[in-house]
Parts: structure tokens; sequence; C-alpha cells
């Protein structure tokens, strides 16, 4: 990523992206975004299945 001081904007040289710092905050918390929905449905299927084997209520 480079700098463009004129026009306050982020270049990048692969992709060809141009943005403003606050296009290019969003962009990193899209993409951050599903990994932490990732860990939290783990979390929630963890603890799903700890209450379920301290419940006793299994089946033999």
């Amino acid at each position: 990523m480079m700098y463009d001081i004129p026009t306050k904007r982020f270049g990048c040289k692969k992709c060809g992206a141009f943005l403003t710092r606050d296009q290019l905050s969003d962009l990193r918390y899209k993409q951050k975004a599903p990994v932490e929905d990732e860990r939290r449905k783990r979390s929630r299927q963890q603890s799903d299945y700890l209450e379920w084997w301290l419940s006793g209520n299994k089946e033999q």
C-alpha cells in the first residue's frame, strides 16, 4: 500500500484499490468479522456440548 498525500488516499499496488482511511478501516473490519463469527459459533457449540454433558441426560 502506498499513501497519496494530495488526495489523502491509500492505493494498493496489487489490486488497484484507491481508498480513504475510513474506507480502508471499514474494509478491514468486514474481512475480520467472519473470523470472529466463526469463533463465536465454535464457542457456542462447545458451551452447548458442555451443558449437555453436565446435564446427565445422555442416551446410552
